[in-house]
């Protein structure tokens, strides 16, 4: 089932929709087509329980700097400094922090009014959106053109899909950018939840989350979560890139990573031990920034007018690595004119029991 409504409006008199996903189950998910946003994750087995941080109003997402629930890019996560070449060719793109490329830069696609272009309302409920970021957009590149699904099916299993074309070479790394409490939205931190990644490797970055270039074991590191490990334990730790990104804002490499991105590869397992419920998530994509939330703004008004803080949520970003187009090493994240782009990352909920 499809439910589509208004949400707001855009400051230029734009009409921002959304629209519910809900399966036989009971379970919804609410996309808005402002920034490509999942606003609300309920589930089937307590639609009262709310599992995605968001805002209540078009004017809180427009000044949100968390990127709360968005699809970001061109380029997600960083660029240092806002450059590189592809075939010697020199681009500088829209810097954003710390003087990098972030998400996209100061306009990424996260503010974006997206069109709908169809809609599946079947046995899996989906929506998909497009965008189109001209050349020159943020200083990229080629005319894009990208289309992102939403589908929700009956094992409470959100599959995203992205689907591109650039009519230039270019850079391209979009991603999910919501915030997950699996306790609820407005349970407070995310501490006692436990995380585990399939990552036999990390990408070791700088002060200002840019990677050094090496690709690291996790073996005897702060960054081994080859087992379920509870967030705070996992911030708390006395290592001195933890401490500086103030918890955990780190890319860890997916075993199993195919170039050709054909296959969907299990990469991380969360677990709220309270309710037994457990976030599934499998990926075509190499790499996952996983982020708790760390800088998330004291004043933060959410929905309902709970107050956010810190730790409150969770990001589990499925991506290239940070600053790829800088790092020859890393998978490449260049598109090549007239190349479709297509990958796909899945977001599963199940009782502990289930697994």
């Amino acid at each position: 089932m499809i439910d589509k409504s208004q949400f707001g409006q855009m400051p230029d008199g734009q009409i921002i929709d959304s629209y519910i996903l809900t399966n036989n189950n009971g379970m919804s998910v609410e996309i808005l087509t402002l920034g490509a946003i999942i606003r609300s994750w309920r589930l089937a087995t307590d639609p009262s329980v709310d599992i995605v941080l968001g805002f209540d109003n078009v004017t809180d997402y427009l000044s949100d700097q968390s990127y709360l629930g968005r699809t970001v890019g061109r380029y997600a996560n960083r660029i240092k400094d806002g450059e590189f070449k592809i075939a010697d060719k020199s681009y500088s793109v829209s810097t954003n922090l710390q003087g990098n490329c972030l998400h996209g830069g100061v306009d990424g696609f996260h503010n974006r009014l997206w069109s709908v272009t169809n809609t599946e309302d079947d046995l899996y409920p989906s929506v998909t959106l497009r965008l189109t970021s001209d050349d020159g957009d943020q200083g990229f590149p080629g005319t894009l053109n990208l289309d992102v699904t939403f589908s929700l099916d009956q094992e409470d299993r959100l599959t995203i899909e992205y689907h591109a074309l650039s009519s230039q070479d270019t850079v391209f790394n979009p991603t999910q950018h919501s915030y997950f409490n699996l306790a609820g939205h407005d349970s407070g931190t995310i501490f006692d939840q436990q995380i585990q990644l399939s990552a036999n490797n990390y990408t070791p970055a700088d002060e200002n989350a840019i990677p050094t270039g090496e690709i690291k074991p996790v073996k005897d590191t702060a960054f081994d979560l080859r087992q379920l490990t509870p967030f705070g334990q996992a911030i708390n730790q006395q290592d001195q890139a933890i401490k500086a990104a103030n918890g955990l804002d780190h890319n860890w490499c997916v075993e199993g990573f195919s170039t050709a991105q054909d296959k969907l590869q299990w990469v991380a397992d969360v677990i709220e031990p309270k309710s037994g419920r457990v976030l599934i998530t499998h990926t075509t994509m190499p790499g996952v920034q996983i982020y708790t939330g760390n800088f998330i703004g004291e004043a933060t008004l959410g929905k309902n007018n709970i107050k956010y803080a810190p730790y409150h949520g969770f990001c589990i970003e499925t991506q290239f690595y940070p600053d790829s187009p800088n790092q020859a090493e890393f998978p490449s994240a260049t598109l090549p004119a007239n190349t479709a782009f297509v990958s796909k990352t899945s977001y599963q909920i199940k009782q502990k029991s289930q697994q």
